[in-house]
């Protein structure tokens, strides 16, 4: 009775949490955001502080310092090729929508009010307008705010982060110490071959489609290998929409090798992302996310769908994590329920 009482508890501590999670949304991305980086980087701040034996503190300013050369470096390299792309990439999607209004009228009668009611909506939303110039100031401000919350929040969680587990536990009853290592043991092992599995498929999905598009001779290469590379953060939607872009695109600018048609380089292209998920599926994710795949399909679906209705892009990008911890804990607790109903005698009539 007192495990299920335990249970029932752990269970409304839960429902609990995530109602305060709903309710602070909007405010808690560069927090959520900062406490990932934080996790990411925590094994090199360790390196610094105890292998080094620097001050922690001045290991986070190392950190911080090279992260922003190389984001100082990337951007030098990458940022005018992006922009050109971008630029150029918009002029060739108003040319379609312009030239697709004139074979709108061509169309039967009930596609008229759709193809029409597509090519207004794309019309409308136009990046530079009266209206954008002056929404632009006020999201402008608050991306500097979040940028600043996430800077402290991350240099925060960095410096105070071994304290801050063990502050946590010391919360914890003595008989249930040990149980709380154990669960926070199997956590961090999920987490960070999460983590650190994400940055891998990134970079090695961003660069695989950048050598493959290039070859092909497809335009906007660079734009569309880094789009479909962190389109992997989103499980099964992002690959798929990173396809679908893709082949708009191709279909849109066509290739500048091998002669082939708009219609056969989409075709390519098609192939390229599905071999290239499939080669993920079978031998990168199961070595780079270990236990993270024991999860069923259906679930993740179901799990990513529902943390992006609830929290958006950060409920895309956490949906998974979260369900992998809540898998755990309901593991923890039948195994537990399990162990006391065998040690518990059966009284004889």
């Amino acid at each position: 009775m007192t495990i299920r009482l335990k249970t029932l508890f752990f269970i409304a501590l839960g429902i609990l949490v995530l109602w305060f999670l709903y309710i602070a949304r909007t405010i808690l991305a560069p927090f959520v955001l900062g406490a990932i980086f934080a996790y990411i980087f925590n094994p090199v701040v360790n390196f610094f502080s105890d292998r080094a034996r620097l001050p922690r503190v001045f290991s986070v300013v190392i950190i911080y310092l090279l992260l922003i050369s190389l984001v100082v470096f990337l951007t030098a390299l990458l940022t005018k090729r992006v922009l050109h792309e971008s630029v150029e990439l918009t002029s060739y999607i108003k040319n379609a929508i312009t030239a697709t209004q004139g074979q709108v009228e061509t169309l039967p009668d009930w596609a008229k009010p759709i193809a029409k009611e597509t090519l207004s909506s794309l019309e409308e939303s136009k990046i530079f307008s009266v209206q954008s110039v002056f929404s632009f100031f006020p999201a402008a401000i608050s991306r500097i705010v979040s940028l600043l919350i996430f800077l402290i929040a991350s240099f925060y969680f960095l410096k105070e982060g071994r304290k801050m587990i063990d502050s946590l536990i010391l919360f914890v009853p003595k008989p249930y110490k040990i149980e709380a290592e154990i669960l926070l043991r199997k956590i961090n092992v999920v987490l960070n071959g999460y983590l650190r599995g994400q940055i891998f498929l990134i970079a090695f999905v961003g660069l695989s489609l950048y050598i493959a598009l290039s070859i092909l001779g497809i335009k906007f290469a660079l734009i569309l290998a880094i789009f479909s590379g962190f389109a992997e953060v989103v499980p099964l939607i992002g690959p798929i929409v990173a396809t679908t872009v893709a082949v708009i695109v191709v279909l849109l600018t066509g290739t500048a090798n091998f002669s082939l048609s708009p219609l056969n380089a989409a075709l390519i292209v098609i192939a390229i992302y599905f071999l290239l998920r499939q080669f993920e599926d079978y031998f990168v994710i199961p070595y780079v996310m270990g236990k993270i795949t024991e999860i069923h399909p259906f679930l993740i679906f179901f799990a990513v769908l529902s943390g992006g209705h609830l929290f958006g892009i950060l409920g895309f990008i956490l949906a998974i994590p979260i369900m992998a911890i809540i898998k755990i804990f309901l593991e923890f607790s039948l195994d537990k329920i399990y162990t006391s109903e065998k040690k518990t005698p059966i009284k004889s009539g």
